[in-house]
């Protein structure tokens, strides 16, 4: 038997031998999920002692987060927006970068507004569900080509009680619906160009499913797609499309989206935290 804390200092040593930079904080993250405690329980019990049988199961997540499994992979959630959301190998890890679009609808509509949203591409369905639960009295419908992201999107919603105001299907983008009948399309869509994906950590390659990754030969070509869907379809009532885009893309797709019939004045971008352009809006 071992105190807490001696056997978080060790695991600390281990994750940190490997450059992991937040090695202590992993530490408790997955200590606190074999344990079924939170992380400020492991502060206060510090010099509480542990069965060997709960040392070896927190030894096993150890050596599968120094094989370069992620946090998120083993214990099967990642926080978005402050909410826990199931995820696994199928889905895009959830970024804290992506909660800049929440934030851009939230200066855009007030919480009692009813609205609807397309989520292309909803992986988690972290960004629709989230909407969902910002906008109480909001709707929407997330889309994703693979079969097992609608299925763990779908578990999400139902965690959250909103599965009677959002639905899930298997569609190529916007193939399968009529985007006249929404006021919102968000998405975070790959956006990595295909030369650039061996250079990426070997954690983002080992977790996350390549489809979500794979931007194509200059990481434009899902907005492409995206974009073309929408070119001379509006009904006439304002919408807005909000994505998240790769660094160093926004002139590109700017051009693009003026090749594609909408106007510069109707568009924007915004950073992230670290002062980087991170989501296109446009309204049309």
């Amino acid at each position: 038997m071992k105190k807490i804390k001696s056997i978080l200092t060790d695991a600390n040593h281990e994750l940190g031998s490997c450059k992991i930079e937040t090695a202590n904080l992993e530490s408790q993250i997955l200590l606190a999920y074999v344990l079924g405690v939170s992380k400020e329980y492991l502060i206060i019990n510090a010099n509480e002692k542990l069965e060997e049988d709960k040392i070896n199961q927190f030894k096993d997540l150890i050596k599968r987060r120094m094989e370069g499994s992620s946090i998120s992979n083993i214990i099967g959630k990642r926080e978005f927006y402050g909410r826990e959301f199931i995820v696994n190998g199928d889905v895009l890890d959830p970024r804290p970068d992506t909660e800049l679009i929440i934030d851009i609808i939230k200066k855009i509509y007030a919480k009692d507004d009813s609205f609807s949203i397309i989520d292309l591409g909803t992986g988690s369905g972290c960004i629709i569900s989230t909407l969902l639960l910002e906008f109480p009295y909001s709707r929407g419908i997330g889309t994703d080509i693979s079969e097992n992201a609608v299925s763990i999107a779908q578990i999400n919603a139902k965690k959250y009680f909103i599965n009677d105001r959002v639905s899930f299907i298997i569609s190529d983008w916007l193939d399968a619906i009529d985007f006249n009948k929404f006021n919102i399309i968000v998405s975070n869509p790959p956006y990595i160009p295909s030369r650039d994906l061996e250079a990426l950590s070997h954690e983002v390659l080992y977790n996350d499913p390549l489809i979500a990754l794979d931007g194509g030969k200059s990481g434009l070509s899902h907005y492409k797609k995206i974009l073309s869907n929408l070119q001379n379809k509006n009904n006439g009532e304002t919408k807005f499309l909000i994505m998240e885009i790769h660094e160093g893309m926004e002139k590109d797709l700017l051009q693009l989206a003026s090749s594609q019939g909408f106007k510069l004045e109707s568009m924007n971008l915004y950073d992230d935290l670290s002062k980087r352009k991170r989501v296109i809006f446009l309204k049309f």
